[in-house]
């Protein structure tokens, strides 16, 4: 055979030379060095895991398959409505929008229970709750079957008009604990029985400051798994045994007023959101396919 063909091994690779297949050898690894490496694996690990949760979380795909299928469950069934109120315009814009316009926004649940959240020293706002859940009271079928209830919660607010940016961070930790609160069912404030309301099934803002704290809050819960059993609690819907647990589904309504740019706190949850609305058409052409137009939604 011609020797240029024979097959001629190659010399053992040198215990000391580099190799692909080669494992590290740690021998010469202190315990400090062992313990350090070990736990920037485990952060590595942690780091990818928590992303992933987060964007399963957060993935529009997943939320409006979650949101159809929550829609074709409880259609005519009983549902918890969360509703943030700001001061000024926004809390006159959110009540004129749920006398008039909830049917638009598509969302087919029978709001037995509602929770309105407002920020510390807004009695305006709270004041505005009570009359409007009385002008519905007023409204409202004598037949029992049809009795709704509802709590106005205050929280801390996030950030005062001229408060310090160097305070700003331990106020804000504040209203986010009060909000998990509320959506736990845990608050002082909430007068109803946990086992009446369940945790909210939908959270409606339109642009306060503690609206963003409340979308915050829903989606740590969500992210550790403690979104809590919905109110919705019929039987003939769900399995024996089987709670129905909460996805705290959310709709972000920009202001009317926004007519060509989005508020700060829109750009903040446009991303957080399982629905954005806008009520100009022109913002969906410059904001892209995360945004819905449906119409002016205040009338």
């Amino acid at each position: 055979m011609d020797p240029r063909y024979q097959h001629h091994p190659s010399p053992p690779l040198s215990p000391d030379e580099p190799s692909f297949f080669n494992i590290p050898n740690l021998s010469g690894f202190t315990a400090f060095h062992k313990v350090l490496l070990l736990g920037l694996a485990t952060l590595f690990i942690v780091i990818n895991l928590s992303f992933f949760r987060l964007a399963t979380i957060l993935s529009p795909e997943n939320r409006k398959s979650t949101s159809q299928n929550r829609s074709a469950a409880i259609t005519s069934h009983s549902a918890h409505l969360l509703i943030v109120l700001g001061s000024g315009g926004h809390t006159a814009e959110m009540l004129n929008i749920l006398s008039t316009s909830l049917p638009y926004l598509q969302a087919p649940f029978n709001f037995t229970h509602r929770t309105y959240v407002v920020s510390s020293g807004d009695s305006f706002s709270a004041q505005k709750a009570h009359r409007f859940e009385s002008s519905l009271s007023d409204n409202m079928d004598s037949d029992p079957t049809t009795a709704t209830t509802y709590d106005v919660v205050t929280v801390h607010r996030a950030r005062k008009v001229h408060q310090s940016l160097l305070t700003a961070p331990v106020s804000s930790l504040r209203c986010l604990w009060d909000c998990i609160r509320i959506l736990r069912g845990s608050h002082p404030d909430l007068q109803t029985t946990k086992s009446a309301r369940g945790c909210p099934d939908l959270i409606l803002t339109n642009g306060p400051g503690t609206g963003v704290v409340v979308i915050i809050a829903s989606i740590v819960l969500l992210f550790f798994g403690l979104g809590g059993d919905s109110s919705d609690n019929d039987t003939q819907a769900t399995p024996k045994g089987a709670a129905k647990t909460s996805q705290m589904r959310s709709i972000y309504i920009e202001s009317w007023a926004r007519v060509q740019t989005l508020s700060l706190s829109g750009r903040l949850l446009k991303p957080l959101v399982s629905r954005f609305i806008v009520q100009w058409p022109q913002l969906v052409e410059k904001e892209g396919r995360r945004v819905e137009y449906i119409g002016p939604l205040v009338t």
